[in-house]
């Protein structure tokens, strides 16, 4: 579709055997296809190009979906319709604040993850675990949720405006640094600044803590200045704006919650327990990544899923459609009630981020259950009584999404992957499955 990943050599056509490959934490191969430093943006760019050129393609803008449609929105009076289906999806336009129905006989979940739950995270704004909430609601099932994958290298703001400073640094050479200047890593893993990212991540957080520090440092300045400014010119021109020349210069870093290795339970196909409802992407869970995930096998894992849903079998089965009634919206917004919004959404960050974090302990867990069901119950009276905006959307979900977690965290009595448990640290066999809810 035009995506321009690099190449070994420019001037050679495009082939998989003129791919230059990278090598991620984790990783004991040089195995990743790579756009320079912007894999995810370069792929993205070229999918919308397809679609905009797609004559069966609709793309609504500035809209964001309330919930999906199922037998729990229509009267059953005249017809049964059995177990649970999706027909679509209601939707705010954010610029009309009107709800439409979008009606669908086959729907896809790809709205990615949720880490925008934590305080400290690498997402956009919009990943609120939005799909994740819709599909509970919906009837289908989530598993292994607990397994929140902390990005060791976020880049450290004292204001929170982060992003990801990619793993392909270190795969480079670049190194973890203490403030005194010394490697720590050796101490931690026989790869040093490329084991796995749960380890990493544990790291950089108990040599935080032991030193009393808000952040470390990376340290790019071994790798020779061309390849720096070649391989990594996103990274260079979001650190130049920060003042920081990585060429000569030390990244502050912290981790940062980053990925969701669990999510909406499917088959390998792509398929929910909803009948009619897909998922693909950072939203499911197909079993590719278990208690971990290793570098860039997210876009992997979200093509090929993705690919498999589209040419299912069942695509091509006529949909029998109930009739759907439209959005039932409260006429009235309580603006003197909107605290409730504002203050919970930032107390769900919070809480998430000092209990639920990289290292948890049982206790830690139950006080942010209690803490997170009364928020919940909050948000939710504000919802029924309130005209629908983005903001009480997204809130909503934040707060079922950090109830996922805390629940699937608390089900796990050991520790496993990217769920550290400190009153249980090591691993138990007997858990190892998927926690289900």
């Amino acid at each position: 579709l035009g995506t321009k990943f690099t190449r070994k050599n420019k001037l050679e056509n495009r082939c998989l055997e003129n791919l230059a490959l990278t090598r991620e934490g984790g990783h004991s191969q040089e195995r990743v296809a790579h756009a320079a430093d912007s894999t995810g943006y370069e792929i993205i760019d070229a999918l919308i190009k397809s679609c905009l050129t797609n004559e069966r393609i609709t793309i609504f803008e500035d809209h964001i979906a309330v919930d999906l449609i199922t037998q729990h929105h229509i009267q059953q009076d005249s017809e049964f319709f059995p177990g649970v289906s999706c027909w679509g999806a209601y939707a705010l336009d954010l610029k009309t604040l009107e709800v439409h129905r979008f009606i669908a006989g086959k729907t896809m979940l790809a709205t990615g993850g949720g880490a925008q739950v934590y305080a400290n995270n690498t997402n956009p704004e919009v990943a609120t675990g939005d799909g994740f909430a819709m599909a509970k609601r919906a009837g289908a099932r989530l598993v292994n949720m607990e397994f929140v994958q902390f990005h060791p290298t976020a880049f450290y703001s004292p204001e929170g405006k982060t992003f990801l400073i990619t793993e392909a640094l270190r795969g480079e050479g670049a190194v973890l640094r203490l403030h005194n200047g010394d490697e720590f890593m050796k101490r931690y893993h026989p790869r040093e600044c490329l084991a796995p990212r749960d380890v990493v991540s544990r790291a950089l957080a108990f040599e935080m803590k032991k030193h009393s520090s808000t952040h470390l440092w990376l340290d790019a300045t071994c790798i020779s200045q061309e390849k720096l400014l070649e391989h990594f010119p996103y990274i260079n021109q979001k650190l130049q704006k920060r003042g920081i020349d990585f060429r000569k210069d030390m990244i502050p870093v912290v981790p940062s919650a980053h990925y969701f290795c669990g999510g909406v339970l499917t088959t390998s196909q792509g398929k929910t327990d909803v009948l009619n409802l897909f998922a693909s992407g950072e939203v499911a869970c197909c079993g590719l990544h278990g208690a971990n995930r290793l570098a860039s096998n997210s876009l992997l894992e979200g093509i090929v899923i993705s690919m498999r849903a589209a040419t299912h079998p069942e695509n091509m089965a006529t949909t029998n459609f109930p009739e759907i009634p439209v959005w039932n919206d409260v006429d009235e917004f309580n603006e003197a009630e909107w605290v409730v919004i504002a203050h919970n959404k930032n107390s769900i960050k919070r809480i998430m981020q000092g209990y639920v974090g990289i290292t948890r302990t049982r206790r830690l867990l139950k006080y942010a259950e209690n803490r997170i069901l009364n928020i919940r119950t909050e948000i939710e009276n504000f919802y029924q009584h309130n005209r629908v905006r983005s903001e009480v959307i997204e809130t909503r979900n934040l707060a079922l999404t950090a109830q996922f977690i805390i629940r699937c965290a608390l089900m796990r009595k050991e520790s496993r992957g990217l769920h550290y448990l400190s009153d249980y640290p090591d691993r138990d066999e007997a858990y190892k499955k998927d926690t289900i809810l």
